[in-house]
């Protein structure tokens, strides 16, 4: 799906920038300034790639393709032609193969809108064709009957053909216990979501780790343990919102929160996290050890502040008063 996506937007973006060159040489001057303005947008969605929003990027590079084809038969002198057909169903196979079925929808709505008003200004007499004969509604209704099938066809491959590697993908990278990301899903997030960060912002990785685990699970069976995770990921994913959550290990998650003001904000956050894995369940009482680690501060990259996350982990866990077991990196010797 990465590659597939990446390859995509440079493609598009390419033939943007040379769609411009060429026009702008053979002296379609207002063409030429289409396909510059649209250039950028596909550069844009390349930013969505490289922090991991690759739906974002489909939708913004499918949403300009349909938009800079509606124009292009809008000023062409030859108008609305048989072109039209092959570049709108173009644009509807690659979001059937790549979008949810939501954006998919949503996509094809965008197409049908933008080619009906394409059509029908050229059947008025409203575009720049110069050359040949206009559209007629044969030709619209044809348009409309191919589409569908680019549509039909692409969507039910994609979702007959491609859903059980999707499902497997979703296994691979998710805690089937929990819901949350598993360690490989919760490092990829990461990833992702550090590359957006801007300079002079902070940000945390914090990790919890629930004290005596392997106790709870014989005291209240293995079944009710699950309840016990099942509750941890609830209120981690409570106080976390949109930031990235994740169960990392038997009985240890992760969070990892960007973007935030000061390490003050940072530690405030940890805290947060420490009180919400102090509870009761089913008549035991779940208590948690936790440490966390800054960046700039702290550390660089996610490995880095994985290493100082972990490190500050073990010395909250080598304190003896429950309420004290909570540590920063550099409370680490």
């Amino acid at each position: 799906m990465t590659a597939i996506v990446r390859v995509a937007i440079i493609a598009v973006t390419v033939a943007l920038f040379l769609g411009s060159t060429l026009n702008a040489f053979s002296g379609q001057k207002e063409l030429a300034v289409l396909f510059a303005l649209a250039t950028p947008l596909g550069i844009s969605a390349w930013g969505f790639a490289r922090g991991g929003h690759y739906e974002a990027a489909v939708i913004l590079l499918c949403g300009v393709l349909t938009i800079v084809v509606t124009l292009v038969l809008v000023i062409n002198p030859r108008g609305v032609n048989d072109v039209a057909v092959t570049a709108y169903g173009g644009v509807v196979l690659t979001g059937a193969l790549l979008l949810s079925r939501r954006a998919f929808f949503l996509l094809v709505g965008l197409v049908l809108v933008s080619a009906s008003a394409a059509y029908l200004t050229d059947m008025y007499g409203l575009t720049g064709g110069r050359v040949g004969l206009r559209a007629d509604w044969p030709q619209y209704l044809e348009f409309l009957v191919i589409t569908g099938v680019f549509a039909s066809l692409g969507r039910f491959s994609a979702e007959a053909l491609m859903g059980d590697m999707g499902d497997a993908h979703r296994a691979s990278m998710g805690d089937m216990v929990t819901g949350l990301p598993n360690r490989a899903g919760f490092m990829a997030q990461a990833e992702a979501r550090l590359k957006l960060i801007t300079p002079g912002v902070a940000s945390v990785l914090v990790l919890a780790d629930l004290d005596k685990f392997k106790r709870v699970n014989t005291v209240i069976g293995h079944r009710a343990g699950d309840g016990v995770l099942k509750e941890a990921a609830r209120r981690l994913s409570e106080v976390a919102g949109a930031h990235v959550v994740g169960r990392i290990g038997d009985d240890e998650f992760a969070v990892l929160v960007h973007g935030l003001a000061s390490d003050a904000e940072c530690e405030s956050f940890a805290r947060r996290v420490h009180r919400a894995l102090q509870f009761e369940f089913l008549g035991v009482s779940v208590r948690t050890a936790v440490g966390f680690a800054r960046s700039p501060r702290d550390a660089n990259g996610l490995e880095a502040m994985l290493l100082a996350a972990e490190s500050s982990l073990l010395h909250a866990k080598e304190k003896d008063v429950e309420e004290e077991r909570f540590a920063a990196a550099s409370e680490r010797i």
